[in-house]
């Protein structure tokens, strides 16, 4: 990409060319910041391939594709403009201006009055939109129905997610920093989220927890009684690659949510964003060799995930050594959360999506008050009289809004899907394996292997 020199030099003088080059660098910064959250999906995919049984790994695949299609069309569509289109709230001129608060964006629908310069954050906002679909994927694999997974990818993306990005990061949400102080809900502060624990995350991970449970498990993962069985993954050097595609992807998550070249705080970001994990690999590798007398990679690479999820709210805000105490923590919560998913509430998660995302992405958002620095909150969100305590009750707040939602939304469409037979698939798809049953054909083959078609 190179500079426009032309329009340079017709800007007539040195500070409308230094504005116009520093636009310009911002649009870049978040454009690379975007591939590499698009990339992330590289990450999902693999990631959930081998967390599964090998005859629902071209499934996964099928799926995730999907999700980024789908994603694309709909937030184009409709999703962008009920995220950031004007509210017609309080003080709204039509522009989404900070003194506007409401329920959701009524304008802006196919990008409809975006300007050119705007391209680059819907690019960048399309990407993360998809990672919350993204992680319901993980949650239903293995006996989900194909059309009723991109049902549940549609209302996702086009409303659902949207919504609660609006509430928390528009200039005109009712929950949002970045709302004019006059405005705001809560007096002078506003939800700290920076890149997603709660917007992102949360709303994936809740979401998740609705249609894994309204869908059941795999055929296999309890017996009679209900004790939880095993389901070994099948390829764990997939879920190995798949964790570090996520893990760099995160630097653009995380970085690229400074929505501007902004050196300093970047840097800042990628420190937390590399500390939070490591300290949570090693929580989850000393406590699983604890409790089982083996370094388990699964356990590890998930604490990878929950780390990063864990920072992904705080990441700016938060001190560096912070960082470290967030991870560990965060390591901590997503074992015991894992188990409280599997054995408490009898869901069946192949990637511990609900525990990794959901639960840790709640940690996150609590996170942000607990060790958000003073001046951080108050330069950054427009909090003048910052309070920690009525910061944690705005989080809370945060936190409750996002699972009721959620759970109001997605539990009358899983239930509708169920009662129309659409949920899931018969028990002999479930048994060939949907790789056969949905698709025909298999991931691994050798010799004259014949391509299989369903029976």
């Amino acid at each position: 990409m190179s500079l426009n020199v032309s329009a340079i030099e017709g800007l007539g003088d040195a500070a409308a060319a230094v504005e116009y080059v520093g636009a310009s660098a911002d649009n870049i910064w978040m454009l690379i910041a975007g591939f590499l959250v698009f990339w992330m999906h590289a990450g999902f995919c693999m990631l959930e391939a081998g967390s599964v049984q090998h005859k629902n790994s071209v499934n996964i695949c099928f799926k995730n594709l999907g999700t980024v299609t789908i994603s694309a069309i709909m937030y184009y569509l409709i999703g962008w403009g009920f995220a950031y289109g004007p509210t017609g709230g309080p003080g709204d001129d039509g522009a989404n201006t900070s003194a506007s608060y409401g329920f959701i964006g009524t304008g802006a629908f196919t990008l409809e009055g975006l300007g050119a310069s705007d391209m680059a954050l819907f690019f960048f906002q399309f990407a993360f939109c998809a990672t919350a679909a993204t992680i319901v994927s993980g949650a239903v694999a293995g006996r989900i129905n194909l059309i009723a997974y991109f049902i549940i990818a549609v209302y996702l993306t086009g409303f659902v997610y949207p919504v609660v990005s609006h509430w928390i990061w528009a200039t005109g949400g009712f929950i949002s920093g970045f709302t004019d102080p006059a405005h705001k809900l809560f007096g002078s502060c506003g939800m700290v989220d920076f890149a997603g624990s709660g917007v992102v995350h949360m709303t994936g991970g809740v979401s998740a927890l609705i249609f894994a449970k309204v869908l059941g498990p795999r055929k296999g993962r309890f017996d009679a009684d209900g004790s939880p069985l095993e389901i070994p993954p099948h390829n764990i050097a997939l879920q190995t690659l798949g964790v570090f595609i996520l893990w760099f992807g995160w630097y653009g998550f995380n970085c690229g949510s400074t929505l501007a070249w902004s050196g300093d705080l970047a840097g800042h970001v990628a420190v937390t964003t590399t500390l939070a994990p490591s300290a949570a690999v090693i929580t989850c590798m000393i406590v699983q060799r604890f409790l089982t007398g083996t370094f388990d990679i699964g356990s590890a690479l998930n604490g990878a995930l929950a780390g990063l999820v864990s920072i992904t709210a705080p990441c700016a805000v938060a001190p560096v050594w912070g960082a470290i105490i967030i991870g560990i923590l965060g390591g901590l919560i997503y074992i015991g959360a894992s188990k409280l998913v599997v054995k408490i509430f009898k869901v069946d998660d192949p990637v511990d999506a609900i525990a990794v995302h959901g639960i840790c992405g709640a940690w996150g958002v609590v996170a942000a008050a607990l060790f958000g620095a003073e001046a951080s909150i108050e330069s950054s969100y427009s909090c003048p009289d910052f309070d920690r305590g009525m910061q944690l009750g705005v989080q809370l707040v945060g936190i409750f809004t996002i699972v009721a939602w959620c759970t109001l939304t997605c539990l009358p469409l899983a239930l509708l899907l169920k009662v129309t037979g659409l949920l899931r698939v018969s028990e002999s798809d479930e048994e060939m394996g949907l790789d056969a049953s949905e698709h025909g054909a298999q991931a691994y083959v050798s010799g004259k292997s014949a391509k299989l078609s369903p029976a």
